[in-house]
């Protein structure tokens, strides 16, 4: 029974995180994804964590989204401020 559950734990989570907004950062072309809730149809302004291709790094940042999928996002460890535009869901 412990078994079962765990294996349902693991799968809601592996789940809820893959989700994922595609887009690109306007000033390198670089890909980044940025992680979203299950079942959240829009990207909002807010916290997020994001997969930065250009460095290969996972990433806390600040969005900021505006018309047309296009946004700031910032990088809440180094200040560094991106223009994004972003695509599609995942």
């Amino acid at each position: 029974m412990l078994k079962m559950v765990l294996t349902i734990v693991v799968l809601l989570v592996s789940v809820n995180t893959a989700f994922a907004w595609q887009g690109y950062n306007m000033d390198t072309g670089g890909v980044i994804y940025v992680d979203t809730k299950l079942g959240q149809e829009t990207l909002t302004t807010g916290n997020v964590k994001y997969f930065d291709y250009d460095t290969g790094q996972e990433k806390l940042g600040y969005l900021n989204m505006y018309e047309d999928n296009l946004g700031l996002l910032m990088d809440l460890r180094t200040g560094d401020l991106m223009r994004v535009k972003m695509e599609g869901r995942q």
